[in-house]
C-alpha cells in the first residue's frame, strides 16, 4: 500500500511537471558557450584597454618629464595679448604636455575670442607648447558709433580701441547682430565693396567715410569729401566670380573718374554707377 501511494505521488508530480527537488538541480541549465565566448572577449579589451592606458600614463601624462615648462606665444594682431591667449588656451606651466586635447582647447578658444581668425597649438618635446593666433583684420563698423567690427569674410567681433576711423556701414538689419556671427548679404555687399578698394591700385583715390545698404537695390557711399556714389553690380543677391569681376571694374571707373574731375579742378558730388559704363550720370561743381 505504501509502495503504491509512492508511486502515485510520483505520477501526479510527472503529470503536474513539478520537477523532483534532486531532479531539478540536475536539470539546470548551464550558460551557453557563445556567452562565455563573448564575456571572455570583453574581459580581453577591457584588460588590453587597461594595459594601453597605463603603459600611456607611465609613458607620457603622468611622466613628470613632459610637464610644460614653456608656453611660445605667436600673435599676429593687435587686439589680444599673450596674457589673454593663456587665460583663453587655459594652458598653464606645470600641465603635463599630453594632459589636453588639442581639438578641444582650440574649439573653446575661438568661442571665448571671435576676434580670432585662426588658432594652432603644436607640442614640442619635451616640455614646450606653442600657440600661434593671427586675429581678424576689421574693415568695417557695423552701424555708425557701434561697437562692433566685421572683417572683409563678414565675421562680426568687438571692435578693438583705435579702430574708430573705419567707414561705418549703415541701414543693414541689426537683429540678432552680436560678435562671432555672420553679416546678412546686404552688408556682406558692403563689404565687398571696400575690399575691392582696397584691392584695386587705384583704390588710395577712393576715402570712403560710410556706406548705406538699405536699398537693396544698390549702395550708397559717402566720400570723406562729401560726393555721393551710387553703386550697384549684377548678382549682388549672391557672390560670384562674375560679380566681383564687375565690381573690380566699377570700382576702377569710379577712381578714374574722381582722378579725372580732381584735375579738371572740379569736385564730384553726384555720382551713379548702378547702369553701364557708358553711361555715368554724374553732378560736379
Amino acid at each position: 500500500m505504501w509502495f503504491a501511494k509512492k508511486q502515485d505521488a510520483e505520477s501526479k508530480k510527472r503529470r503536474t511537471g513539478i520537477p523532483e527537488p534532486g531532479r531539478r538541480a540536475r536539470g539546470l541549465p548551464g550558460i551557453p558557450k557563445p556567452t562565455w565566448i563573448v564575456l571572455g572577449l570583453i574581459a580581453g579589451v577591457s584588460l588590453v584597454l587597461y594595459l594601453v592606458w597605463f603603459i600611456g600614463a607611465s609613458l607620457f601624462w603622468d611622466n613628470p618629464r613632459f610637464n610644460i615648462k614653456t608656453i611660445s606665444i605667436q600673435l599676429e594682431g593687435k587686439t589680444l595679448t599673450p596674457a589673454l591667449i593663456r587665460e583663453y588656451s587655459a594652458v598653464r606651466e606645470g600641465q603635463n604636455l599630453f594632459s589636453f586635447p588639442i581639438a578641444k582647447v582650440r574649439k573653446s578658444f575661438l568661442e571665448k575670442s571671435h576676434i580670432t581668425k585662426s588658432i594652432s597649438i603644436h607640442r614640442k618635446l619635451p616640455d614646450t607648447v606653442v600657440i600661434t593666433v593671427r586675429e581678424r583684420e576689421p574693415i568695417a563698423r557695423i552701424g555708425r558709433g557701434s561697437s562692433l567690427a566685421a572683417d572683409k569674410e563678414g565675421r562680426t567681433f568687438a571692435l578693438r580701441m583705435g579702430s574708430r576711423e573705419l567707414p561705418s556701414i549703415n541701414g543693414g538689419s541689426d537683429r540678432n547682430l552680436k560678435p562671432g556671427i555672420d553679416v546678412d548679404q546686404p552688408v556682406r555687399n558692403a563689404l565687398l565693396v571696400l575690399d575691392a578698394c582696397h584691392r584695386s591700385k587705384s583704390g588710395g583715390q577712393i576715402h570712403i567715410d560710410s556706406l548705406d545698404v538699405s536699398d537693396k537695390e544698390a549702395i550708397e557711399l559717402y566720400l570723406t569729401a562729401g560726393e555721393r556714389i551710387r553703386l550697384a553690380w549684377a548678382g549682388m543677391d549672391k557672390i560670384t566670380d562674375a560679380g566681383i569681376q564687375e565690381l573690380d571694374r566699377k570700382i576702377t571707373h569710379l577712381a578714374d573718374i574722381l582722378r579725372a574731375s580732381e584735375e579738371r579742378g572740379r569736385k564730384i558730388v553726384n555720382l551713379d554707377l548702378t547702369y553701364g559704363d557708358q553711361y555715368v550720370p554724374a553732378q560736379e561743381y
